[in-house]
């Protein structure tokens, strides 16, 4: 070999050998933190964080959160969404404003795996007031629904439906179009009708859960900064 080959050679294994001796040390200092974390009882360097996009613009429309708003990674906001103050959107949960505007109020709770939004470019725009909770699966089309209101889980709201404040809609009610449920009345069935009024304890409870889900989203949402900084360090 010439001079000039030889020394290229050298410095590629020169530089091969640098990166792995780095690798090495880097993997070992990775396994040691992770080692450090179990035994201080801390496991977000476990969580994988998705890469999907929570909020996306349609045409000339954007969806806005309000500031100390949550809206979690696999929640997706579409074109014409407002998300109150305080108020959060929990994981796998949907909320479209392509077709007509979305309005959340304040202190709202959107739960996992509900659908909130517009059948059609026909249906009425969905309006969500103040200190409301949607259960886990719950849909909600082109419905008004009031102040502290609880829908639960797996109901169905429909079309032109609107729920006065302080009411409640059972687990797996099916509320037909157009439906009006007075203020302080628990709606239940397939198709929904009156139950009963709602009891004293009911009342203080519809003020409560929205505080609580406020709260726990302030919790996930300084984990999910902890976790974006530990990507953030394993990337360097």
């Amino acid at each position: 070999l010439s001079p000039r080959p030889a020394a290229m050679l050298a410095l590629n294994l020169a530089k091969s050998v640098a990166w792995r001796v780095g690798f090495a040390i880097r993997e070992s200092g990775q396994a040691l933190e992770r080692v450090g974390c179990r035994l201080q009882g801390i496991y977000s360097h476990e969580e994988q964080l998705c890469r999907h996009m929570p909020s996306l613009p349609v045409q000339y429309d954007a969806p806005s959160s309000a500031p100390g708003s949550f809206a979690a990674p696999s929640s997706l906001m579409v074109g014409n969404v407002s998300l109150g103050r305080s108020s959060s959107l929990w994981y796998n949960a949907i909320v479209r404003g392509d077709l007509k505007g979305v309005s959340i109020g304040n202190n709202t709770n959107i739960q996992d795996s509900a659908y909130v939004g517009a059948s059609s470019e026909y249906s009425p725009p969905v309006e969500i007031g103040n200190n409301v909770s949607i259960g886990h699966g719950a849909v909600i089309k082109g419905a008004t629904i009031g102040d502290n209101v609880l829908i639960g889980i797996n109901a169905v709201v429909s079309e032109g439906c609107q729920i006065e404040p302080n009411s409640i809609i059972a687990a797996g009610a099916y509320l037909e179009e157009n439906t009006l449920v007075p203020s302080g009345e628990v709606w239940a069935g397939n198709p929904a009708k009156k139950l009963r009024d709602i009891k004293p304890e009911e009342r203080t409870h519809l003020k409560d859960l929205p505080a609580k889900y406020a709260d726990m989203a302030g919790q996930h949402e300084e984990i999910i900064k902890l976790l974006k900084m530990k990507q953030q360090e394993y990337t360097l």
